[in-house]
């Protein structure tokens, strides 16, 4: 997290009195470099993979929508959307344009003291609410993970004996690299359909260039959990 550097790096000042100018210095600039949009949108640029047209897509038997975009309230009786609820908004639109016959949605829980929370399920009744035909909605409720996400929809797949065909996978642009990577060593072949993408154009406003932002200092850790998980799946032989 760039900003714990910078409060370690301003602490650190207050303590080491020869190096205290350099160590404030230091800490001015990993400031002005994590929140500058500009820096952040060319990484960006290099590290998602680019949006795919729907002008490029044929017909499909399945999109797979990878959780992690909702969580459930149980004060409220309420589904509750996050940013990357872009993942199965863009998924549905496959769906109702009939690019796709059915969904796969994938996310088991991620409540450590509410296990039966799956997200596939209270998702999946939500559409069934809205007006989602249940049957062209496919359920994967197991899986904690992106390797976990591949192998459960390898197996939906294979019970369907649809794993020896094309399938759209739709998750967010950070997390496209690592998932189609696992799809892959699942033995599926997949079209990445990149959501909620941060570099979609190339155009610049003047606050990008000079100004700090905030929530660009913040985004930095969404990459770094990112690449460290790339990194620790390529360790474990996940991808």
């Amino acid at each position: 997290m760039p900003f714990s550097w910078v409060m370690l790096l301003l602490a650190m000042s207050l303590f080491w009195k020869k190096r205290a100018k350099k160590l404030r210095w230091s800490a001015v600039i990993v400031l002005l470099f994590f929140s500058n949009t500009f820096i952040l949108k060319e990484v960006n640029r290099l590290w998602e993979i680019p949006i795919t047209l729907d002008a490029e897509l044929k017909e499909y038997p399945v999109a797979a929508v990878l959780g992690g975009f909702a969580y459930y309230d149980t004060t409220t009786d309420r589904i509750s959307f996050r940013e990357s609820g872009d993942r199965l908004f863009q998924g549905l639109k496959l769906l109702q344009n009939g690019t796709v016959k059915h969904l796969v949605i994938s996310g088991g829980s991620g409540y450590v003291t509410q296990p039966e929370l799956r997200e596939s399920l209270f998702v999946g009744a939500y559409l069934e609410e809205i007006g989602i035909p249940k049957n062209k909605v496919w359920l994967e409720s197991e899986s904690k993970n992106t390797k976990e996400n591949a192998a459960f929809t390898a197996a939906i797949l294979q019970s369907k004996s649809l794993e020896k065909q094309p399938i759209i996978l739709c998750t967010s642009g950070y997390h496209m690299r690592r998932s189609v990577a696992c799809f892959e060593k699942q033995g599926l072949t997949v079209i990445p359909y990149s959501t909620d993408t941060k570099t979609d154009n190339r155009e610049y406003w003047i606050q990008d260039l000079l100004f700090p932002s905030a929530f660009t200092l913040g985004y930095w850790n969404v990459l770094f959990h990112e690449w460290i998980g790339y990194i620790s799946y390529w360790f474990m032989d996940y991808i």
